[in-house]
């Protein structure tokens, strides 16, 4: 996984020399998270997990090519989770992670306003995690019930709105989804799933 992230580093230092806008960014985003759950029985329990608002934010660098492709790579801290209700019990399900992602897409250049739609891989490392049942509360972080890595896709579709040379503004929608079962219970799985919107500000550094 390492060998492969810096292979792909390097590569985005290759392809920047011929970028046309090359810039720092800076996002926050408002989630609504949830699992995709699978028990022992093979039985989908999706509809049963509740959802719950959470949030992220990161620093990226971004590229956009002569032919509109855009290439984009950031680290940042999002949280995830769910609700559960069974048998009058509450369960709650906290999850923060710090992760990596590398991306690329399209921007259909209108001038002013301009939408893309850019697909990310990301991996993840999880950094604390609570669970609450009913009003107890217990470190899943140093259980270790839960795996401590993540890796899946986000889509992402959006908005730039360049406001002047050196600065652009954008919006986009995103869907997250975890490719890797969390559960170390390897009868069930569990997989992050997310979906919200984001808003970012882009600050060109090209010469």
């Amino acid at each position: 996984m390492i060998k492969n992230i810096l292979l792909t580093l390097i590569a985005f230092v290759t392809i920047s020399t011929y970028a046309q806008e090359q810039s720092l960014t800076i996002e926050a985003s408002q989630l609504v998270s949830t699992f995709s759950f699978i028990d022992s029985n093979n039985d989908k329990q999706n509809k049963d997990y509740q959802s719950v608002l959470t949030g992220s934010y990161g620093v990226g660098y971004r590229h956009i090519l002569n032919n509109n492709i855009i290439l984009k790579g950031g680290l940042g801290k999002r949280t995830g989770g769910a609700n559960y209700v069974y048998d009058e019990m509450n369960y709650s399900w906290r999850l923060e992670y710090a992760d990596i992602k590398l991306g690329a897409g399209y921007m259909h250049d209108m001038g002013r306003f301009s939408p893309y739609i850019v697909a990310n891989g990301y991996y993840a490392m999880l950094i604390r995690g609570t669970q609450i049942l009913n009003n107890e509360e217990f470190n899943i972080t140093e259980s270790g019930i839960l795996e401590n890595n993540d890796i899946g896709i986000i889509g992402n579709i959006g908005v730039n709105f360049k406001m002047s040379d050196y600065i652009s503004a954008y919006v986009e929608g995103q869907y997250l989804q975890g490719l890797n079962n969390v559960e170390k219970e390897s009868s069930q799985t569990a997989k992050n799933k997310s979906y919200g919107v984001t808003l970012g500000l882009s600050f060109n550094i090209t010469k």
